[in-house]
């Protein structure tokens, strides 16, 4: 997929690239929409460039942080945190050249960057990262092989877990009867689901208690959180911003938030990854098979089910449309 065919809003949009603490002295390259950018600290924060001299065009992160410039492997041009040419080696001049920077957001220890010159608002993340009276963590999970679309899908569609995480996220016997409310704004979708508490595997049931209703919210274009409630309100949410690094692959930026109790945070966050860990390589290798047989067969020729709650959705809020509003009601697995 070239830079330009990307979906309206994705190019338009704000993405996490880089956790704050991966930055360090060296510089730090990453991938954004197909494009190859290069993160660096500046001494005050961090600066983004596309990865490419334009001298020669080596890649700016083989080289070095210099004075809070970036000086090129190559022939040692050093250039400032918008791009500059500041210094080239061997003379007392300097070149009327660029590398092209882009603009930068520090936000809940992520870096994040705009591709676009329009750029859209920055909307940040969910409050329960930010609320003292939660325990939260990023897990720094790897990439999948997959486009955006179908990652963002995957966490959100609930059938998917009966039959490939059978007995983790749910009960490998008979599946129970849940009742879906999905209500749709211009800006985000929310399904709710209410289930019978034994339809929760026994792990569930001891780090989960007695919930009473989880629920998915889709927020355009990449972000996605995952909450579980029980009758004192949130219990614990999964917040993911899933950033495109091309077409067939996508980083997810995961912070996972738990109410405080009893339980230190170092100890939830231990069985949290130890629960998730199994969940999260069955992802990885079915979103693998999905983007191999895309591959296979010459892309995408999806059609959509009745209980498809949101692939349509993404849709929109990837091309930029609002989301049809409305509110429907019904029932997996069990008549309505």
């Amino acid at each position: 997929m070239s830079q330009t065919s990307w979906p309206l809003a994705l190019a338009r949009s704000w993405h996490p690239i880089a956790y704050r603490c991966e930055i360090k002295k060296a510089p730090f390259a990453v991938v954004l929409m197909g494009r190859p950018l290069v993160v660096f600290e500046t001494g005050g924060g961090v600066a983004v460039l596309e990865d490419r001299c334009p001298h020669r065009n080596a890649p700016l992160s083989a080289g070095r942080v210099v004075e809070s410039q970036i000086e090129c492997p190559y022939h040692g041009w050093r250039f400032d945190a918008g791009g500059r040419c500041r210094y080239v080696a061997g003379s007392n001049l300097t070149a009327n050249a660029s590398a092209r920077s882009f603009s930068v957001q520090e936000h809940a220890g992520i870096v994040w960057t705009c591709l676009m010159d329009e750029e859209a608002p920055f909307h940040g993340l969910p409050d329960v990262i930010g609320d003292p009276t939660f325990d939260t963590f990023w897990w720094h999970l790897p990439p999948s092989t997959g486009a955006v679309d179908d990652a963002i899908e995957n966490l959100l569609d609930p059938v998917h877990a009966y039959f490939l995480h059978p007995g983790l996220v749910r009960r490998a016997t008979r599946a129970c009867p849940v009742d879906v409310e999905l209500h749709v704004e211009p800006s985000e979708a929310v399904a709710r689901y209410t289930e019978p508490h034994q339809a929760m595997t026994l792990l569930q049931r001891v780090t989960e208690g007695r919930r009473s209703l989880s629920w998915g919210r889709y927020r355009p274009p990449t972000q996605v959180q995952i909450g579980f409630e029980d009758n004192q309100g949130l219990q614990a949410s999964i917040s993911v911003v899933f950033s495109p690094v091309d077409a067939k692959t996508t980083r997810p930026f995961a912070a996972f938030s738990t109410r405080r109790g009893v339980l230190p945070a170092f100890l939830k966050r231990l069985g949290i990854i130890a629960f998730h860990r199994k969940v999260l390589s069955q992802d990885l290798a079915m979103l693998s098979l999905q983007s191999h047989q895309l591959s296979r067969f010459g892309g995408a020729d999806y059609h959509q089910g009745p209980v498809d709650m949101f692939g349509t959705l993404i849709s929109h809020g990837l091309n930029a449309k609002p989301l049809p509003q409305g509110i429907r009601t019904f029932r997996l697995f069990g008549q309505a």
